[in-house]
């Protein structure tokens, strides 16, 4: 089994009209957040801090500033990390009916009971307005996954970047998913108001960036 998942986030910053400002973008069905994400099999942190922002804003010129540090274990004792894009089965058996969805790796989802050689799990994706509240349940799901496709483990890591190429205030981007992503800036200070649990990141490492 693997025994951690690693993650990353992009606080990205720049002058503009004499105002620190930070990167953030509006996802259409979860808010306003920073780019982050998982790093890949075989992948340094530092690239991957790179490749999510490209990713998720289009830059392809930034330089990072700064490692912020990590949160050892972002997850709880009653969450799991998904560490192997997997099948979600009604029963304990890979003979089972399975979801039509995927459970793709790098998500988190929430632990009920372990039988045998599999783990019964639930995961819930919302939809939310723009006050970043969630509206309404894209989909729900509730079954058995292999053990070996789990672990309790998902260690975030913080950096800082600098945008090193000029922008709009405000650019649409197509995602990988289909989705329409709206990078923009927003001044550093005061502290923006970002998703959870996004919030907590920036508040972990908010001084760091005003230095």
């Amino acid at each position: 089994m693997i025994k951690h998942i690693e993650k990353v986030a992009a606080f990205i910053t720049q002058e503009r009209n004499g105002i620190l400002a930070l990167l953030v973008f509006k996802h259409p069905t979860a808010g306003v957040q920073i780019p982050a994400g998982s790093v890949e099999v075989g992948e340094d942190i530092e690239t991957a801090v790179i490749r999510e922002t490209y990713e998720e804003t289009g830059l392809q010129h930034v330089k990072i500033e700064k490692y912020l540090g990590c949160f050892e274990n972002e997850l709880d004792e009653q969450e799991r990390i998904v560490t192997k894009t997997t099948e979600v089965y009604i029963k304990p058996d890979l003979n089972a009916v399975p979801y039509k969805e995927k459970l793709t790796r790098g998500l988190t989802v929430n632990y009920h009971a372990n039988q045998g050689d599999y783990t019964h799990i639930s995961y819930i994706e919302y939809e939310y307005d723009r006050f970043h509240k969630p509206v309404c349940i894209d989909y729900n799901i509730t079954g058995w996954v292999p053990n070996d496709n789990l672990s309790t483990q998902k260690k975030r890591h913080f950096f800082h970047l600098s945008a090193q190429e000029k922008t709009a205030d405000v650019w649409e981007l197509k995602s990988d998913r289909g989705h329409v992503f709206q990078p923009f800036w927003i001044p550093l200070s005061p502290k923006p108001k970002i998703i959870s649990p996004q919030d907590r990141w920036l508040d972990f490492v908010y001084d760091k960036l005003l230095m």
